[in-house]
């Protein structure tokens, strides 16, 4: 029987309660995150008027990433993994309540926003790799590429009905509330926590370099799994600064309030996109050559974005970041899928801290240059770079094949 036979469908990973129990957890939590992300978005333009500070709240919400996920890779691979987890949401569950309460009476200043949003980060930047590393492995091997394009499926899901609720919450109520309502949803991960046995790993790395620059070691001695990290890491930081600008691009090309609920639902249709591309990936699309779906998709996306910066009508906008959405969300599934096929179970936590800092913590710096770029140039030329930049990934980058490995990579040669 072929490898790609014996490939499990979502129907086989869902039926495994550890991994529904958690799945669902996430999946509830991750609407919340994503109402607070898209309001924040709002509020930090709706006191700035900046793209500049626009990457700057792009930076704080995410640079967490990139400053912890090598310690949350290390943890994930050594320390007790559900207290982990359950700590980090906890930590940003109280840091949520705060940001509420800061903007209750309508008034918060620019620092003081940046500032609490990088804390409320810094507890994602040890859970997400945590998270990342244990969701396979409740899953089962066989179940991997569904288990990942559902996690992708859930973080899109959430991303649909995330923006759309908060769009509109905060232009009927504010941002206060749609924070507050964040804050309860983290409630639901938490039960799953709880309520969910995971298993320790066996990992023994065998010093502090092991433990925290593990997974750049791994990357760089096995190609099979340094290709598709390093393709993401480039495609995050040249391609995706549009995230970040989605506010100004509604404002500036489209002619739409930016705190309006069609803003929100202008949101939700790039992720509706997004969660259409991670389903087809896990189904219709599983036997296909991974190879095939990253050069597409670096096309496509490069396409369709160059299609949203030249549009000037709302109308065909929603068409145009439905696709966006589509094409940019099959290469992190099917890269994630790639390179977690090529290592076990106790490696996978520091390379999970390399993808995870390759997938969001490259994203902050590249919207921390990209603000300002967009400032002294215009919207449409850093973003139609951006689109260039994904088409040359697409025709040039290749993958490569190779064993699964272990601990053993990380031996002295």
């Amino acid at each position: 029987m072929s490898e790609a036979t014996q490939r499990g469908t979502t129907r086989d990973a869902l039926a495994i309660p550890a991994f529904r129990r958690l799945y669902i957890g996430s999946f509830l939590s991750g609407i919340g995150r994503w109402m607070q992300a898209a309001a924040l978005g709002v509020l930090a333009w709706e006191i700035s008027g900046s793209s500049g500070y626009l990457g700057a709240i792009i930076f704080a919400n995410l640079g967490p990433l990139a400053l912890l996920s090598l310690v949350g890779g290390s943890l994930a691979d050594t320390g007790n993994r559900r207290r982990i987890l359950f700590l980090t949401q906890i930590w940003q569950l109280v840091w949520t309540i705060v940001l509420a309460i800061n903007v209750a009476d309508g008034e918060i200043g620019q620092n003081s926003l940046l500032i609490i949003v990088f804390i409320i980060g810094l507890g994602q930047g040890v859970y997400a790799p945590t998270f990342t590393s244990v969701i396979p492995e409740l899953a089962g091997k066989n179940n991997l590429q569904a288990a990942v394009a559902l996690n992708s499926m859930s973080m899109n899901g959430a991303r649909v009905i995330g923006p759309a609720l908060g769009g509109w919450l905060t232009s009927r109520f504010g941002f206060a509330e749609v924070f507050s309502l964040n804050a309860v949803t983290y409630l639901f991960v938490l039960v799953a926590i709880v309520l969910t046995t995971i298993p320790p790993t066996s990992a023994d790395p065998r010093n502090l370099g092991d433990r925290l620059f593990g997974g750049f070691r791994i990357a760089f001695r096995a190609p099979q799994v340094g290709r598709p990290l390093t393709l993401m890491c480039l495609f995050s930081f040249f391609c995706l600064p549009f995230i970040g600008q989605l506010p100004a691009i509604a404002e500036v090309n489209m002619g739409i309030d930016a705190k309006s609920s069609q803003y929100g639902w202008f949101y939700a249709t790039f992720g509706f996109g997004a969660l259409f591309g991670a389903a087809i990936v896990g189904t219709v699309l599983l036997q296909a050559s991974r190879s095939l779906l990253i050069r597409l998709s670096c096309i496509g996306f490069g396409i369709t974005l160059a299609w949203l910066i030249f549009l000037r009508s709302i109308n065909i906008g929603y068409f145009a970041i439905f696709f966006v959405g589509f094409f940019y969300l099959i290469l992190p599934t099917t890269l994630s899928t790639y390179w977690q096929e090529h290592v076990d179970e106790n490696i996978r936590g520091r390379v999970a801290a390399i993808w995870v800092l390759s997938f969001g913590g490259t994203v902050p710096f590249g919207n921390l240059i990209a603000g300002p770029l967009v400032d002294a140039t215009s919207l449409s030329a850093v973003l139609y770079f951006s689109a260039a930049f994904a088409v040359v990934l697409g025709v040039f980058f290749t993958l490569k094949q190779g064993p699964v490995i272990g601990e053993e990579i990380l031996e002295n040669k």
